[in-house]
Parts: structure tokens; C-alpha cells; sequence
């Protein structure tokens, strides 16, 4: 398995934040009514949450920076709705291992931007805990390693790069998460 180093500042204060928040009893995971009660303010914009379902992850909330990033916004939208049926699958893969094993994620990923180069993000999933009976669902902080120049944004991921797994308290899974 790879193992990564988080790089950006942003992602270091995500992943501590998230580990300082109250835990319900049993609970690994804060639960995603105490996450949103205790938002980190400086932090949302570069916030997704996503309800993970059988066979798709679903956009339920997409801070202003990824939207300016991406120049739209997928609130309510599949997550990936444009990727072929394969990479669809490792999305839900990985959101399901995050929310059921449950374990974070930390990425190291490539995006492609509409000046036609290669930009680095770095990403962390966490799970969230939610009533009975709801989808499961994650948190994720995503922050660019680089910036865009002006008028510029990403167009499509490149690549995945880089995953490992992050012991949140129960250890990590036997299997690597998929590549790409």
C-alpha cells in the first residue's frame, strides 16, 4: 500500500477538525448533524458531502470554492455522473469502504484544467454518521496543491494519482484503494 504524507495546510486543519469533533456513543465517526452544527467555517468552501447509495455517490452539498473550480455546481447531481461505468464503481467503492469499514482516505489526484495543463489536488474523505435507516455518508476536504491562473478551472480529472487509507480508529482495510 502507498503511503502518503498530507501536504496541504488546509487538509492537516480538515482532518483535525473532524477528529476533534464529539463522537456519539458506539460511534468511531462524529455524526453528520454535529459536523454541520460545528462546520469549520474557513474550511466549507473547499467542502463536498455525499450520501453514498448502492450505485452511486450523491452530491449533497458543494462548497463555492469547488464550484468555482469547476465552474458548476452538482448539488443533487450523481458525483461523476460524466464517467464511464467502471470509475463510477470505484467512486462508490470508495465510499462505501469509507463509511462501512470505516476508515478515511487521503488522495493525491490529477485534474486536468481548461488551459491544458495538470494540476495537483490533494483530497481527505472521512465518514459521518447519520440516523438509522438514512444513506451512509462521507465528508471531503479537497484543496489544490496549485493554483489556477485566471479565468482558469478544471475540466476533467486526469488521473487519481495517489490513495491510501487513514486508520480513523479501527485500523485500515486489507486491500489497497483502487488506483484509478
Amino acid at each position: 500500500m502507498v503511503a502518503l504524507d498530507i501536504v496541504h495546510k488546509s487538509c492537516r486543519t480538515f482532518l483535525d477538525h473532524w477528529r476533534a469533533l464529539p463522537r456519539r456513543a458506539g460511534s468511531i465517526a462524529p455524526h453528520a448533524e454535529d459536523y454541520l452544527d460545528r462546520a469549520p467555517a474557513a474550511l466549507m468552501s473547499g467542502v463536498f458531502i455525499h450520501d453514498v447509495l448502492a450505485d452511486d455517490l450523491i452530491v449533497r452539498f458543494m462548497g463555492t470554492e469547488l464550484v468555482s473550480r469547476w465552474q458548476r455546481d452538482d448539488t443533487g447531481k450523481v458525483f461523476g455522473e460524466y464517467l464511464d461505468k467502471a470509475a463510477r464503481a470505484r467512486l462508490v467503492f470508495i465510499g462505501k469502504t469509507v463509511t462501512e469499514f470505516p476508515c478515511g482516505m487521503l488522495q493525491h489526484g490529477v485534474m486536468a484544467t481548461t488551459a491544458g495543463r495538470e494540476t495537483i489536488f490533494e483530497a481527505i474523505l472521512l465518514p459521518l454518521e447519520v440516523v438509522t435507516g438514512r444513506a451512509k455518508r462521507m465528508v471531503i476536504y479537497s484543496g489544490l496543491l496549485d493554483t489556477f491562473a485566471r479565468d482558469e478551472h478544471g475540466k476533467q480529472f486526469a488521473n487519481a494519482g495517489k490513495r491510501c487509507w487513514i486508520d480513523i480508529g479501527s485500523g485500515v482495510p486489507p486491500l489497497a484503494p483502487p488506483p484509478e
